[in-house]
């Protein structure tokens, strides 16, 4: 177990990064589903993974397939939630019917022999079954059951109410956005938003339902992975989208004049406009960062570890005006100022934190060396990249890495180490030929799969607390997840080609995985 200066505990740990829709599972109707976790997990255990590293959870709008994008920072997307599994839906008298849409579904998927996701597909099928399953709760459900539903609404009404009365006014107005409904219910007057929940009664429920499902299942998979040893490492997105219920609810908090967005880095030399909102840093500040400590709140109930996105736009958020007179460059605008900003949040962030969850952050990317010094001094750690680890043609080994840190080959937002090495020079694989065979066993530049081995090997033996790899990666496939500051089908679409457990049936993926279960256990990050 690592220690640090700020008191957080890690684990010497190996893992995976592996977003949820990705997986595949035996009842999937075309994405991942929370419940494909628990084979998925069991999976982790047999081979000596501890840690899955998903990306946001978070729910988007039915077209967006960015999980960065959300309607909610807080909200469980419904696409995730097992639905065909839920008993209101398998224990009622229509089951059979939607277990058979379901099936229809999975069926015409397979015979294309799909790789990717279909979100959209996915999005309305879910949702039939999730009111299918409403529906039934309303007139089935037990006294025992209701009550768990209202404890659980009431529970998290500070979250909840407001965006059950967003995703029903957002139906209302045929997914207009937000700043375009009428004046009373944009600026939240709040007769026209108690006339509004009184109106929209029914289908308010229906939101809260389904958090309450998703939340269940949640907890379902938590404790299974509890109990096989393996950590659920989540990502809390930098910010939500414009039209989300955060920004609603919590007009004050953000600025409608400009985007985020980052400078030009090594992921775009022109730099990205996101089209996500930019936050009101004085507004923030005011409340002592409540609404992030209430983000931190939540992820204590969802996981064991969670990663804070574009952690160097905490301390200067990269602006871009919208409109004439918009905010533009960063925001702060001084370094002393900057520095300041992002050390009260992270402190804030990791007091809220507690022991009840470790902190990681995602300090990729143009991020001045300041930022990195004041992820030191608070005990958090960042991430070493192997590719980005180079100095003057010298790729840095691993095993000089410090504890304090996060080893990997890549993100969701690079190409896959196949094509990486792929697109290298000889004069740079020769380079990673130097690093990785100090004792001269006669690696050739041209042996990409012993190569994949050496570096794989070299990552377990570093001296970073967790080694979390891309899924990808372990196996050499050549899918990735992202291109960033590009939009088309490929992104955000990567699914596995079959089951997790029909994966070891490979012959050459099962002599991968004993290769690599020997180097965890050689390296001391297989233990529970």
């Amino acid at each position: 177990m690592s220690h640090d200066r700020a008191g957080q505990q890690f684990p010497r740990a190996a893992g995976v990064v592996l977003p949820l829709f990705s997986l595949r599972g035996a009842h999937d109707v075309g994405t991942g589903g929370i419940l494909d976790l628990i084979p998925f997990i069991e999976w982790l255990d047999r081979w000596g993974q501890r840690v899955v590293q998903l990306l946001p959870i978070n729910e988007s709008a039915p077209a967006e397939t960015s999980p960065y994008n959300t309607l909610s920072v807080f909200a469980i997307d419904p696409e995730y939630i097992s639905a065909a599994r839920l008993s209101d839906v398998t224990e009622s008298d229509g089951a059979q019917e939607w277990m058979a849409a379901g099936a229809m579904y999975r069926r015409v998927r397979r015979a294309g022999a799909s790789r990717s996701r279909h979100r959209r597909a996915v999005h309305a099928l879910n949702r039939r079954l999730l009111h299918f399953g409403f529906e039934q709760f309303q007139t089935r459900a037990t006294p025992a059951r209701v009550r768990q539903f209202e404890d659980f609404c009431a529970a998290q009404a500070w979250w909840l109410d407001d965006y059950a009365l967003f995703r029903a006014l957002k139906e209302r107005f045929a997914w207009r956005s937000w700043d375009t409904w009428p004046d009373e219910l944009r600026w939240r007057d709040a007769d026209a938003l108690r006339d509004a929940a009184n109106a929209l009664q029914s289908g308010i429920r229906f939101f809260r339902y389904v958090q309450w499902v998703a939340a269940e299942q949640w907890q379902t998979v938590r404790a299974r992975a509890h109990e096989c040893g393996v950590l659920l490492k989540g990502d809390l997105a930098f910010v939500c989208g414009s039209d989300s219920a955060d920004v609603w609810a919590h007009q004050d908090l953000f600025d409608p004049s400009s985007s985020a967005g980052a400078p030009p880095d090594d992921f775009c030399a022109s730099g990205q406009a996101w089209g996500l909102p930019l936050y009101n840093w004085a507004a923030m500040r005011r409340t002592g960062y409540e609404w992030w400590r209430q983000r931190v709140r939540h992820a204590r109930g969802l996981y064991d570890i969670f990663r804070v996105d574009h952690l160097v736009g905490l301390y200067r958020t990269y602006a871009m005006p919208l409109r004439e007179g918009g905010t533009s460059g960063f925001v702060p605008s001084d370094e002393t100022a900057q520095r300041q900003q992002g050390n009260d949040l992270m402190r804030a962030i990791l007091e809220e934190a507690g022991g009840a969850v470790q902190v990681v952050a995602e300090d990729l990317g143009t991020v001045p060396p300041w930022v990195r010094e004041s992820l030191t001094q608070l005990g958090v750690p960042g991430y070493k990249v192997f590719r980005w680890e180079a100095r003057d043609g010298r790729y840095l080994d691993p095993r000089e890495y410090p504890e304090l840190s996060i080893a990997t080959t890549g993100t969701h937002d690079t190409d896959t180490l196949a094509e990486w090495w792929e697109g290298l020079t000889e004069v740079q694989r020769a380079a990673v030929v130097r690093c990785l065979d100090d004792q001269h066993s006669g690696l050739g530049a041209q042996d990409s799969g012993l190569i994949a081995e050496a570096l794989l090997r070299r990552l377990y033996e570093a001296p970073s607390a967790l080694t979390i790899v891309p899924f990808q990666d372990l196996f050499g496939w050549r899918e990735r997840i992202n291109t960033p500051a590009t939009v088309n089908r490929r992104n955000w679409a990567y699914r596995l080609p079959m089951q997790p457990a029909d994966l070891e049936r490979v012959p050459a993926i099962r002599e991968r995985l004993e290769l690599l279960r020997r180097i965890i256990v050689e390296t001391g990050r297989g233990a529970r």
